[in-house]
C-alpha cells in the first residue's frame, strides 16, 4: 500500500503526539504530607482507613497514624534527582530502524536501519544546534550522513520531556562498488519528526522518536545516470546527556 510523503509525515506526527501526551498523562500521584510535629515528606501518597503510607524517591515507605497527620497536598511530582538543562552540551546517541517500503532501481526493497551521534548546545528551551553524523544502512547502499540538528523541548518540568527535531544535510554514499561501469553518488537528507525525553539522574535520560527522514542517491552505469529518493518512516530510541 502506497502513501504520498505528506501523507506519512501527517500520520508519523499525529502518532507520536498520541504516545508524547500519553507518556505525560501517566504522572504518578505525589504530594507533600504535613506532620504535626512540623516535618514535611514529599513523595507518593496510599491513604488507608487508619493510616497514611507515603513512598519516598529512595523507595522507603513511610506509615502514620492519621491522629499524627497535620494535612496532606497533592502536587504533581517532582524527582530530586533530576536536573533540567536550560543551556550548556547536550549529546545525544540514537539508533533504529527506517522502515517503509521503498524499491530500488534493481528491485530490491530496501529497508534500513540507523544509527547517528550528534553534539551541540542548548541556548534555551525551545532551540538546540549541533552536527550528527551516523550511518544509513539500507539493502543496496550505505550513506554516512552529516547533517546540522535543531531542537527543542516543549516543556522544562518534570521527568518526561516532549521535544521536535529537524535535520538538514548531505549523506555521502559510501556504498562499496564490485563494478566497474557502476558509480554511486550521494546527496541532499533530511529529518523531521517528535520525540520523548525520559530523565533519570541529572539531565541524562533515555530518548524515544518518531519521524520522517529523506536520503536522495545516484547511480551511474556505463554512463546513464539514475536519481532515487528514499523517504522513510523513521524510529530512534537512545541517549542523551
Amino acid at each position: 500500500m502506497k502513501f504520498s510523503t505528506m501523507k506519512f509525515v501527517f500520520l508519523t506526527l499525529t502518532l507520536v503526539l498520541f504516545l508524547v501526551v500519553s507518556a505525560c498523562c501517566q504522572q504518578r500521584k505525589e504530594g507533600v504530607l504535613y506532620l504535626k510535629g512540623g516535618s514535611a515528606i514529599v513523595g507518593r501518597i496510599m491513604q488507608g482507613s487508619d493510616t497514611v503510607k507515603i513512598q519516598t524517591y529512595d523507595s522507603s515507605i513511610w506509615a502514620f497514624p492519621k491522629s499524627e497527620i497535620d494535612s496532606v497536598v497533592f502536587q504533581k511530582a517532582t524527582d530530586p534527582n533530576v536536573r533540567y538543562r536550560k543551556r550548556g552540551f547536550v549529546h545525544y546517541t540514537e539508533l533504529g530502524p527506517l522502515a517503509m517500503s521503498n524499491r530500488a532501481s534493481n528491485g530490491v526493497t530496501t529497508s534500513a536501519f540507523s544509527f547517528q551521534i550528534t553534539n551541540g548546545y542548548k541556548f534555551n528551551q525551545w532551540i538546540y544546534t549541533g552536527l550528527g553524523v551516523g550511518a544509513d544502512l539500507y539493502a543496496v547502499q550505505t550513506f554516512v550522513p552529516l547533517v546540522v540538528s535543531l531542537r527543542g523541548d516543549f516543556v522544562q518540568k518534570g521527568t518526561k520531556i516532549p521535544f521536535y527535531f529537524a535535520e538538514a544535510g548531505y549523506g555521502f554514499n559510501a556504498t562499496s562498488n564490485d563494478l566497474d561501469d557502476v558509480r554511486f553518488g550521494g546527496g541532499a537528507t533530511g529529518a523531521a519528526g517528535l520525540g520523548l525525553k525520559i530523565l533519570f539522574n541529572g539531565n541524562t535520560g533515555f530518548t524515544i522518536a518518531m519521524g520522517y527522514r529523506y536520503q536522495r542517491s545516484s547511480v551511474t552505469e556505463s554512463g546513464v545516470g539514475i536519481t532515487e529518493n528514499f523517504n522513510r518512516l523513521t524510529l530512534r530510541a537512545g541517549f542523551s546527556f
